[in-house]
C-alpha cells in the first residue's frame, strides 16, 4: 500500500463482447483508464493488464525492454485465447500497441499520446531528461528524497493532464503511488530500441487512430515525426488535453475508441 492506497491487481479483467485490449503508460497501471474502462466493457470484453515492472504487475525480466513488453502483452492474448483484439494504449502502452498491430494482433488500433513515433533519436532522450529530474522525488534513482504525498501530487499530475483539478482524487492519489513504484524506467533507458521508435506506421492497413493531446507536456507536438494519414490511418489533435487525457476527458477517449472499432466493424462486420 502507497499513500494508503493499496496495488492495483496485475491483470483486470471485465465486461463481454467483442475483445479490447487496454494498455497503459509509462510508471502507471490499468487503472489510469479510469471510467473509460468501465465504459467500455458495457460493449467489450475488457482485458487491461499492469505492465511488468510496474506497480502491482508482474516482476519484469532483466533486462526489461520495449520488445519484451510488447512480448508479454502477446503472450495475454495468447492465454486468453484471442487471435486478435481491438487495442488501445497509451504514451508507452500506445508503442506496444502499433508493434502489436504490426505483428498482426489488431482489430483495430488506437495510440493515444504514442511513445516511439520520433521525429529523431534525440527526441527520445529528451523525454529521458524529463523523467530524471524528477528521479529523487519519484524514486527513480540513488538520491531519492521523502516527499509529501500531495506535494508529489501538485508536481506529478500536470505531467499527466492539462486540468489536473479534473482529475478524481482517487484517481489522482492512484496515479502518484504508480509513479512512485514503477521498477524499470532504468532498464527502459537504456533500451537501444528506444532511439529508433516505431518504424511501422505506413504498413499498417488495420484501422488505426493516433490522437495526439494539444498540451501534452511529457511528448509535446515537437517530438513527432511528420504524420501522413492514410487509407488506415487517422490522425487528430485532442484539444486542450493532456498526456492521459483519460483521466480529464473519460467521454472523449471513450468514443475516439469506439470509433475506431467501428471503422474496423465496418470493414470486418462480426
Amino acid at each position: 500500500m502507497v499513500d494508503g492506497v493499496p496495488a492495483p491487481e496485475a491483470v483486470h479483467r471485465t465486461g463481454r463482447g467483442e475483445p479490447l485490449l487496454l494498455l497503459h503508460g509509462v510508471l502507471l497501471t490499468w487503472q489510469s483508464w479510469g471510467v473509460v474502462l468501465d465504459e467500455l466493457a458495457t460493449g467489450h470484453t475488457v482485458l487491461a493488464p499492469t505492465l511488468p515492472g510496474h506497480w502491482g504487475g508482474p516482476e519484469a525480466g532483466r533486462p526489461a525492454t520495449v520488445t519484451a513488453l510488447v512480448d508479454h502483452c502477446e503472450r495475454l492474448l495468447d492465454e486468453s485465447g484471442w487471435d486478435t483484439a481491438h487495442i488501445a494504449g497509451n504514451s508507452l502502452g500506445g508503442w506496444i500497441a502499433l508493434e502489436l498491430a504490426a505483428r498482426g494482433r489488431a482489430r483495430s488500433c488506437t495510440a493515444i499520446a504514442p511513445a516511439g513515433l520520433w521525429r529523431t533519436p534525440a527526441a527520445a532522450d529528451s523525454l529521458l531528461r524529463r523523467f530524471r529530474a524528477f528521479g529523487p522525488l519519484i524514486g527513480l534513482g540513488p538520491d531519492r528524497q521523502p516527499t509529501m504525498p500531495s506535494l508529489l501530487r501538485s508536481l506529478l499530475l500536470p505531467l499527466l493532464a492539462d486540468r489536473p483539478a479534473a482529475v478524481p482524487n482517487a484517481l489522482a492519489k492512484a496515479m502518484t503511488a504508480a509513479i512512485t513504484e514503477c521498477a524499470i524506467v532504468d532498464d527502459l533507458s537504456a533500451d537501444p530500441n528506444l532511439p529508433v521508435g516505431f518504424t511501422g506506421l505506413a504498413e499498417l492497413e488495420i484501422p488505426t487512430t493516433i490522437l495526439l493531446p494539444e498540451h501534452d507536456r511529457v511528448l509535446p507536438p515537437h517530438v513527432y515525426a511528420p504524420l501522413t494519414p492514410t487509407a488506415a490511418i487517422e490522425i487528430r489533435a485532442l484539444p486542450g488535453l493532456g498526456h492521459v487525457p483519460m483521466l480529464e476527458a473519460p467521454d472523449l477517449i471513450t468514443a475516439e475508441i469506439l470509433a475506431t472499432i467501428a471503422r474496423a466493424t465496418a470493414v470486418h462486420p462480426a
